[in-house]
């Protein structure tokens, strides 16, 4: 009998814990529940505070919203540096590149506006970079038409000729090739001083007629050499290109050779008619070219005063210092 309500009384202990136990979880899934659910609450209240409008913002959210559908316009540009300018500007780049001139700077330094060339408006001449407005006008009032000579700001040095063919006014107002602005003070200023076929017929162009500004040519691309050992140097020595009849001072040990190149006649009557004058420098007698000495200057009066009277001059007799005649049989 004991056994019986003993087994009893277990049972329904167990039974009671299990209760208790049913109940304890119950409560701790019913807590879990409630406070999974509260967040939420409080997210979409915070979200839904985000979302009301407030003075002065709403617009941002609209600029910010379309600054994130457009990615590629989030940056501020960076200013192009010349080889980044060369992508599209290659030409201008590898002129700037081998002129080896001052204008190898930051492009944006003349370009201040970029693609702002509009054709419908025919603005190209005014968004066109001015080259007074680093250089003035280094030529005077007269010549404002920078680009008549430098057509090609990346290559300022490289002056084509058609360029400069045409008449332009000097500072007399005389009509001149436009070389001249430039060169008027030394070139210029010698070939009016001393005009020859240089200046009359051939002109600047004639002999500086290249693609390239500033080419020297050689004496020898147009003349033929006095001597067949002469240089372009020994030219010089003589001539100056520019006044080029202006016969320089010239050495007294210059060779006869280079005389007779243009002296030929004269030449050949002194090795035809041997004398003590074929001996000589033409330079001893004729110091200054185009001079014509009196014989008393090295023979002073040798006939006597009777003959130098009757025959004052030398020349009646001797006929010519070059070809004098002589006695048959001398």
């Amino acid at each position: 009998m004991k056994r019986e309500i003993t087994s009893r009384i277990l049972t329904g202990l167990m039974a009671l814990s299990c209760s208790i136990v049913l109940m304890a979880c119950a409560a701790d899934q019913a807590q879990e529940t409630a406070s999974e659910q509260q967040p939420v609450v409080a997210e979409t209240a915070q979200a839904e505070v985000a979302a009301a409008p407030v003075a002065g913002e709403k617009v941002e959210m609209k600029e910010e919203q379309k600054a994130a559908q457009v990615p590629l316009y989030t940056e501020t540009p960076k200013s192009l540096s010349p080889v980044e300018c060369a992508a599209c500007h290659n030409g201008q780049y590898v002129r700037l590149q081998d002129s080896l001139s001052k204008h190898r700077f930051d492009c944006l330094k003349c370009h201040t506006q970029l693609h702002a060339n509009i054709p419908s408006k025919d603005n190209y001449n005014d968004i066109l970079p001015k080259c007074s407005a680093c250089h003035k006008l280094p030529h005077g009032e007269a010549f404002t038409n920078c680009g008549q000579c430098h057509t090609d700001p990346h290559t300022p040095l490289i002056i084509p000729f058609e360029g400069v063919i045409g008449n332009v006014k000097n500072h007399t107002g005389e009509n001149v090739v436009a070389c001249e602005v430039c060169h008027y003070d030394s070139e210029g200023k010698e070939m009016e001083t001393f005009p020859s076929k240089h200046n009359v017929e051939v002109g600047c162009t004639g002999c500086h007629g290249d693609d390239k500004h500033g080419v020297r040519p050689s004496c020898f691309d147009c003349h033929a050499p006095h001597t067949d050992d002469q240089t372009y140097a020994d030219c010089l020595v003589c001539h100056k290109p520019h006044s080029a009849m202006n016969i320089l001072p010239y050495p007294v040990d210059i060779s006869n050779n280079v005389c007779a190149a243009c002296h030929t006649e004269i030449y050949g009557q002194l090795q035809a008619n041997p004398t003590k004058h074929t001996a000589l420098q033409c330079a001893s007698c004729h110091v200054t070219h185009g001079q014509i000495p009196r014989c008393q200057e090295c023979h002073k009066e040798p006939h006597g005063d009777a003959v130098h009277k009757r025959f004052p001059n030398c020349l009646e007799c001797h006929v010519d210092p070059h070809d004098l005649p002589v006695t048959p049989g001398s």
